[in-house]
């Protein structure tokens, strides 16, 4: 099945200029001394940052920003990300599901937290970038490629959302049990790079449509499972309203990817 047919579908129009651009990701963790790591991430429709605080064990403070996201509510998320405090550092970032529901959570704010703490499990000091970039699908396949501080360390040929190549990944479904998979057959970074560059391809599905001109409408109406991360919990997901003015696109500008994080660090 073409990747296009998705019950999105019902709610926002194709993008006519969908396979001319490219979904980007950029993913920033910094550790500006041995009890610190700042991160933050930015794509197409967001823009997060997180400190984590620690004593080399336990994550001790956790602090968040919302710069820029899809929905109305997501800047809530701020809040329930706090639960990591107490968590042990560890560079397996599905453990902190054991420490907090990463359902009542922002995803892509809790991903960021986990990255972080991981950075701060191998004591790195410094900082580390990594970049996604993941071409418009062409008559369903594309090139999902990850680079750690400018090296290629994964790269996926993916067909209508399965992976092709490399062998060691060849049949799996990029969504639908990749996390299950991957946890059982990859470990250490392996694991952290396969489960970045998944979640980018996750993200860069949205580039199909045209949010602006479907405009802004009731999260309530959008077709994901109830309680699948914190603005679609009960409670949230009846005040929640997407904001399609917030999306950007960085195809040709990748170099203007994360400049909001050095105008609040001099603020």
């Amino acid at each position: 099945m073409d990747v296009r047919e998705t019950e999105f579908a019902n709610l926002a129009p194709f993008d006519a200029n969908y396979g001319k651009g490219c979904y980007r990701r950029v993913v920033l963790l910094d550790a500006p001394d041995a009890c610190t790591v700042t991160a933050a991430l930015e794509d197409d429709p967001h823009a997060f940052s997180v400190r984590i605080g620690h004593d080399g064990e336990r994550v001790t403070t956790v602090s968040a920003h919302a710069e820029r996201h899809p929905l109305s509510t997501c800047s809530g998320a701020v809040g329930p990300i706090t639960a990591l405090v107490g968590a042990t550092l560890t560079q397996a970032s599905l453990e902190l599901k054991r420490h907090a529901d990463p359902r009542a959570n922002c995803t892509h704010l809790f991903d960021l937290a986990g990255w972080a703490i991981a950075h701060a499990s191998r004591g790195a000091t410094g900082v580390r970038r990594y970049e996604i970039s993941i071409p418009d699908a062409i008559d369903g396949r594309t090139e999902a490629v990850l680079l750690r501080d400018g090296t290629e360390v994964l790269r996926w040929s993916i067909e209508h959302g399965r992976i092709s190549a490399p062998e060691r990944f060849a049949g799996q479904q990029v969504l639908g049990g990749f996390t299950r998979w991957a946890s059982s057959a990859l470990a250490g970074e392996e694991l952290e790079h396969a489960l970045m560059l998944a979640r980018g391809y996750f993200v860069s599905l949205a580039r199909i449509y045209d949010m602006v001109a479907a405009g802004s409408h009731p999260a309530a109406d959008h077709p994901m499972p109830a309680g699948s991360c914190y603005s679609y919990s009960p409670g949230v997901v009846e005040q929640a309203w997407s904001l399609p003015a917030n999306r950007r696109d960085f195809t040709h500008t990748p170099e203007v990817m994360l400049r909001w994080v050095e105008s609040r660090s001099r603020d």
